[in-house]
């Protein structure tokens, strides 16, 4: 799924609209997030240590080693796409062994 959103919450609540109003802003760094997918091209014989380093990040939700034309993806969600952008560029780029990178962005429907 590309983007996180509460499935109406309020309708489904029991409780008063003061309840709901705290559980959003508790949860609301998971409510609406752009999601984004980077595939990664590393140095040869670098495969695992840049997935093991890629795996710490905060904002990475999941990273898996690949055959085939790239070798490593990389599931990351963020505030928005120009965080995703950010963290693509200053985060998982500087991780030493990464040669490029190439970031999907999730459609949002």
């Amino acid at each position: 799924m590309c983007e996180t959103k509460a499935s109406n919450m309020y309708a489904s609540s029991q409780g008063s609209e003061f309840e709901y109003e705290d559980l959003m802003r508790e949860d609301i760094s998971r409510v609406y997030m752009s999601v984004g997918y980077v595939l990664v091209n590393v140095e040869p014989g670098s495969e695992v240590d840049v997935f093991n380093a890629a795996s710490t990040l905060s904002f990475v939700t999941d990273a898996n080693l690949l055959f085939g034309d790239h070798d490593l993806i990389i599931k990351l969600e963020a505030e928005n796409m120009g965080e995703i952008a950010r963290l693509v560029v200053e985060s998982i780029r500087a991780i030493p062994g990464v040669l490029n990178t190439k970031t999907l962005a999730c459609a949002e429907m």
